[in-house]
């Protein structure tokens, strides 16, 4: 199998009151296609910053990441920006969904990033397979947290991603919708 992530040397490093705050230091490992792999540590032991490392959505302080055979330490932030629009698919532990729009505008916006067709039908498919499709029209303030990391869920598959992160993916979810 080919190999979709190769992290060497991970670290990462705050400023912080004019101290440095190290993070994660010499991080290794490599994950394969279609492998499934969870991160698991206590509160405050870098699991999220590790994943936005990964996924491109920061800047390492040493070492490299490789996401689909791509050098992301090396790129730009919107040359990364285009590497995540085509490879990945992330769900955030608090959502990030665009308050100003519906569910479906939020599943639509990666469509439109890419500027595929027909991306409103494709959006309710997906709100569909997450159980949402009828509140498609609503904004997030209007959706329950569950009903929030679901529309979060549909929108992170909507660009068929290579690699799906996932921050605390089911953490406002009943354990049967888990």
């Amino acid at each position: 199998m080919a190999t979709i992530l190769n992290i060497r040397d991970l670290g990462k490093t705050y400023q912080s009151g004019g101290r440095q705050l190290t993070v994660l230091a010499d991080i290794n490992f490599s994950i394969e296609e279609g492998a499934a792999v969870s991160i698991v540590g206590p509160s405050g032991s870098g699991k999220t910053t590790l994943l936005g490392l990964c996924a491109g959505l920061d800047r390492a302080s040493t070492g490299s990441v490789e996401l689909n055979h791509i050098r992301l330490d090396s790129l730009s932030e919107d040359e990364r920006a285009q590497v995540r629009n085509r490879y990945v698919g992330f769900i955030f532990q608090n959502f990030q969904l665009l308050p100003t729009l519906t569910a479906l505008e939020n599943v639509m916006v990666p469509l439109e990033l890419r500027g595929e067709k027909n991306i409103k039908n494709q959006a309710l498919e997906l709100l569909d397979k997450v159980g949402l499709a009828h509140r498609h029209h609503h904004y997030p303030a209007q959706l329950s947290g569950g009903e929030q990391q679901r529309v979060s869920l549909a929108r992170a598959f909507s660009n068929r991603p290579k690699i799906l992160f996932a921050d605390e993916p089911t953490g406002n979810l009943d354990a049967e919708t888990s």
